[in-house]
């Protein structure tokens, strides 16, 4: 009996620790459950913009956007547009940045600074711009104090008369190899300051660069490849997600292959459309690298030089506009608008009218 007692005793507790463990088991999958869904609406109240640049040159008008005019947001424009091209874009409800660049003198004085920005301010004013998007790239990080100074007065002039402020920024090998690396803009600073921050996810290896010596210290010099692939786009977004908000950012991608001759010396240079353009013979069919999600061709050019082109196509650009899904990032763009083929409009405007809300699932 006195067995049986302690046998029933033991039986209980296993039983009840076992109710216990059901229990808690049970809030946990409800909690995670809530989570996923409150992760999933809070992630699905941005609209999907595209803010391609556009490159105004004699000839240019509103009809090159006329085609696609329901899928763009923004555009940022290099050249001088007359006042009409940005009326016309404004009555379609497309908003326009005049894209601007510079170097280290430009604004390493408060006196240039000054007169750069009421610059800035008399062009939005007068043209009707929405705001400025400034592209300076590769400047020396010993400026950065001084671009400090230019991106608060920048921003605060801007503001002030209702215009924004954009800022385009890149990914170098630096930045990964160590995330202490200080480039020439604070990327607090650029949060603070900026309504929209565009990561160019292009450039990864700048083809034209190879083999010249004045760029030899150049990572994206040092080597060939595509301008653009899947893992290393995720890297550099991972990377300024640290720093920015998604509502702030534009994942910008390619619109152009890299080309390299590889017999003799190397020679590279960038191609602004999706397939090679000077073939000897009949254009052989590309190879998909399934782990960089690009398009490669291996062709005979008409220099006599056996090519490797890494496309920016339709089918790469699908994958780069999933990899955005994936991350949460509700704003794209391309560089540049001018060479977006047909194809690649119609990827984008699927991305776009399908998953009009990002649908981040839970992790």
């Amino acid at each position: 009996p006195i067995k049986s007692s302690a046998a029933s005793d033991v039986y209980k507790r296993q039983r009840y620790l076992s109710i216990i463990r059901t229990a808690i088991c049970c809030v946990m999958l409800v909690m995670t459950s809530v989570s996923c869904k409150q992760e999933t609406l809070s992630s699905t109240t941005q609209e999907k913009k595209v803010a391609p640049w556009y490159v105004y040159i004699d000839g240019s008008s509103f009809k090159d956007i006329e085609p696609v005019k329901e899928i763009i947001s923004s555009i940022s424009v290099f050249g001088n547009p007359p006042k009409s091209f940005i009326d016309e874009c404004h009555q379609n409800h497309i908003e326009v940045y005049q894209a601007v660049g510079g170097n280290e003198e430009t604004i390493d004085t408060p006196q240039k600074r000054k007169a750069l920005v009421e610059k800035y301010v008399s062009d939005c004013n007068a043209n009707g711009y929405d705001g400025i998007d400034l592209d300076l790239e590769h400047l020396r990080p010993d400026i950065q104090d001084a671009y400090t100074e230019f991106l608060k007065l920048a921003s605060k002039e801007l503001h002030a008369v209702g215009k924004k402020l954009s800022h385009c920024v890149s990914f170098y090998p630096a930045l990964y190899q160590d995330n202490e690396t200080k480039m020439f803009h604070d990327p607090a600073v650029l949060n603070a300051t900026c309504d929209l921050v565009r990561v160019m996810c292009y450039d990864m290896y700048f083809a034209p660069g190879i083999n010249k010596p004045e760029l030899k210290h150049r990572d994206d010099c040092m080597g060939i490849g595509p301008t653009s692939n899947y893992p290393w786009t995720k890297e550099a977004m991972l990377f300024w997600m640290k720093h920015i908000p998604n509502d702030k950012l534009v994942m910008a991608l390619p619109a152009y292959a890299n080309d390299y001759a590889v017999t003799g010396d190397i020679k590279g240079r960038q191609v602004y459309q999706s397939v090679p353009d000077s073939i000897n013979g009949i254009l052989p069919s590309p190879t998909w690298l399934c782990y960089e999600k690009v398009n490669m061709y291996l062709y005979d050019g008409t220099d006599g030089n056996r090519h490797m082109f890494y496309a920016s196509d339709a089918r790469s650009t699908e994958a780069l506009l999933e990899l955005a899904d994936e991350l949460g990032i509700s704003q794209i763009g391309f560089w540049h608008f001018n060479s977006v083929d047909p194809q690649m409009w119609d990827t984008t405007a699927k991305w776009k009218k399908n998953n009009k809300i990002i649908n981040r699932p839970c992790k």
